[in-house]
């Protein structure tokens, strides 16, 4: 396997002029965006703007990291198309409030850069997947010249911790993700998921944004931290183990890529990679938070848990103080396990998968966890 290369720059925080010199420097430090895409080239910039969240809430990756990349890019090309396929509904009116909200637009608006409104698709066959061999992506992303992928760190309840891998799996369309991810309950076969969509989008470069980052309980309790780094590269596998030695979280808590590693896609640990920019040690910060994990769902077989899951692990609790009922939960649950009563959203926990998709996509932050009564006295903590 070839050794591949990542740049690491300190940022300090999100001002203009900082974001700017530290995203150019990691375009610089691996050949700039000619090394990239061609003169009249299609780019894509897919950032992570799943839902509609401030740009400083930790949740979506910052416009200025958006704006620094889109212009790197112009430099060689002016063919570029900005934007993502959020969670829920994949239509026109949803893409634009998230845009706004997060910032989006107001990045496209001051570069000149066309926003990303088209919500057609298209089938990819993709016979080496492992998980599926036919795939319904966003045609915008799959057919421009080149895909850009710009990630966001941050606690994720399902993956425990996510970044360049798993940005690629919004080149799924909508509610698209919500029929796949209905048919892979366990994390390792929905990993495998991630997987097959990661390279089939054939993403050409990545850059991460770990200014600041989300620990905790996820992207949506979680609670923010400064990193201080942007990262960049062209394999999302060794951004993502670097990414992971820097927060300091160990193999069998990197999910995907414990995933990746098993399937082939790369090595384990970070000795087959190159750095290049700022020294690893200075950007360090190993007490970095993952989630809470549910230790009875991960050790006992999945014929068991299906039955016996509700009285061990946290599963989803929407809070009714506040709970609007507006039925956000209800259509990103791919097991179809809430319902709204009397105006408030309830979870049929026979049937959930704790996968929080309802928690990731709540604008309300109106979802928290429920701890059973024998996991409280089992001790299931962290």
């Amino acid at each position: 396997m070839e050794r591949e290369r990542v740049s690491l720059v300190r940022c300090e925080d999100y001002d203009p002029g900082n974001v700017t010199d530290s995203v150019k420097k990691a375009f610089d430090l691996l050949g700039g965006a000619a090394s990239i895409v061609s003169p009249g080239q299609s780019v894509f910039v897919k950032t992570n703007s799943v839902i509609a969240a401030e740009p400083d809430s930790g949740i979506v990756t910052n416009p200025e990291v958006a704006r620094a990349v889109v212009e790197e890019l112009k430099k060689v090309t002016s063919r570029i198309t900005l934007g993502d396929s959020p969670g829920g509904p994949f239509k026109e009116t949803l893409l634009k409030r998230v845009y706004e909200k997060t910032g989006l637009a107001g990045v496209a608006r001051e570069t000149g850069v066309e926003l990303a409104l088209d919500t057609s698709t298209v089938e990819v066959p993709f016979p080496e997947g492992r998980a599926v061999k036919r795939l319904t992506l966003c045609k915008a992303m799959i057919e421009a010249d080149r895909l850009v992928s710009v990630s966001k760190l941050k606690a994720h309840r399902f993956m425990n911790v996510t970044g360049p891998i798993k940005n690629l799996y919004g080149v799924v369309p909508g509610t698209t993700k919500f029929v796949y991810h209905s048919r892979f309950e366990e994390f390792a076969d929905f990993a495998q998921l991630v997987l097959d969509v990661h390279i089939a989008s054939k993403p050409a470069f990545h850059v991460l944004d770990a200014i600041e980052v989300l620990e905790g309980g996820g992207s949506r309790h979680g609670t923010k931290r400064n990193m201080k780094f942007v990262a960049a590269g062209r394999n999302a596998f060794a951004m993502e183990a670097m990414m992971m030695e820097l927060i300091g979280v160990g193999s069998d808590e990197a999910r995907l890529l414990s995933v990746s590693v098993e399937r082939g896609l790369c090595r384990a640990g970070t000795d087959w990679i190159d750095v290049v920019g700022d020294e690893v040690e200075a950007l360090k910060d190993t007490a970095y938070e993952l989630p809470e994990r549910n230790f009875f769902s991960e050790r006992v077989p999945a014929l068991i848990t299906g039955r016996l899951s509700r009285f061990f692990t946290k599963t989803p609790r929407p809070l009714p103080e506040r709970c609007t009922g507006c039925g956000k939960c209800v259509e990103s649950c791919p097991r179809q396990a809430i319902v709204i009563e009397d105006g408030l959203a309830i979870v049929d926990r026979s049937k959930c998968i704790r996968c929080y998709c309802c928690d990731e996509l709540c604008e309300r932050q109106a979802v928290g966890s429920r701890t059973p009564l024998l996991a409280k006295l089992a001790g299931r903590g962290r």
